[in-house]
């Protein structure tokens, strides 16, 4: 017999995920890299189970699910003539292999090399949100937990209001009013901006668009050497040979005049002292301690002339003795 909490239908949990992508020349370089070795693993992270908690008294105990992630994508860029189209959307889907096919077919167009639409790619995002709010036939079977608007830009924004809107309600939205706008929808606002690029109009969304204070999780340069990654509502774990070590020694301070404290100068000594140190330094190599040396007997004692002590022998007469004789 199937009972009543076996009727029950099993918990859902869905994600709408809009990633905002400039598309101009100096971004196509740069964002196959980007989606194959970081966007990839936040809609990997995204499609983890989670714990889904019950929606009433009377519902079951909090079990677990496995997202249903489904993806957009806006790609925006400058407004005519310097960019043939403003923005392009893609409606969201949940196949995962059709939105990278969708990614990887895309041709960046010209224009933004100074400034390009951002207002309007984040409010054709949005847009988006609505659009399935309101006119998706499946909306009424999802049980959206998270939305998230994923920002890719390396330029700063034009600073008048969007006039590429689709609704009407967006009419003139500036970055106040977007900021505003994912506030009431609860959207996780996460930027991934080009490294050494300052942008602070985006920048400030961040915390103007969240709801959530807690800070941004950044990932290392390791991970992603070429963008800025600032995460909020996905926590990516950082994979071991990318995370810094915990025991790095800290890193050695330069050698600066400002680092470098100046010595005392030692005080000179008086004239007199001065000779007399000078006179210990200098070895004493002529002089000696007589009672140190060892007596030489042959040097200190004068020698004495040789006597034989032996006679001359009779039989013996030398040569001038001979002619003496002769003579007499």
């Amino acid at each position: 017999m199937v009972t009543s909490t076996q009727m029950r239908p099993a918990p859902r949990c869905d994600i709408l995920c809009v990633l905002v992508v400039e598309s101009t020349q100096h971004m196509q370089s740069l964002f196959h890299g980007l989606y194959d070795t970081v966007i990839t693993r936040l809609i990997t992270q995204m499609r983890t189970p989670v714990i889904v908690e019950p929606a009433g008294k009377n519902s079951q105990a909090a079990t677990k699910a496995t997202p249903c992630v489904r993806l957009g994508v806006v790609f925006y860029g400058d407004y005519f003539p310097y960019s043939m189209q403003t923005c392009s959307t893609q409606y969201f889907t949940s196949n995962y292999r059709e939105f990278t096919k969708i990614i990887k077919a895309h041709r960046f167009c010209e224009g933004g090399q100074l400034r390009c639409a951002a207002t309007e790619g984040l409010v054709a995002a949005l847009e988006m949100f609505d659009d399935f709010a309101e006119f998706d036939p499946e909306a009424h079977l999802t049980n959206v937990q998270q939305r998230h608007a994923i920002m890719v830009t390396s330029t700063p924004p034009y600073a008048e209001g969007c006039r590429e809107n689709s609704h009407m309600r967006y009419d003139g939205f500036g970055l106040d009013d977007v900021a505003r706008r994912m506030r009431e929808m609860k959207v996780s606002f996460s930027l991934v901006k080009e490294r050494g690029k300052q942008i602070e109009q985006i920048e400030g969304l961040l915390k103007s668009a969240n709801v959530s204070t807690k800070a941004p999780l950044e990932l290392p340069k390791l991970m992603s050497p070429n963008f800025d990654v600032q995460l909020i509502g996905i926590d990516l774990p950082i994979p071991p040979e990318f995370a810094a070590p915990l025991n790095a020694p800290a890193p050695i301070a330069p050698a600066t005049l400002a680092n470098i404290q100046p010595q005392p100068v030692p005080a000179m000594p008086p004239p007199k002292q001065q000779q007399q140190q000078q006179q210990q330094l200098v070895p004493q190599k002529n002089k000696a301690d007589a009672a140190a040396l060892p007596i030489d007997v042959s040097v200190a004692m004068p020698k004495k002339a040789k006597v034989d002590s032996q006679p001359p022998s009779a039989g013996i007469v030398s040569p001038s003795s001979e002619e003496q004789l002769k003579t007499a």
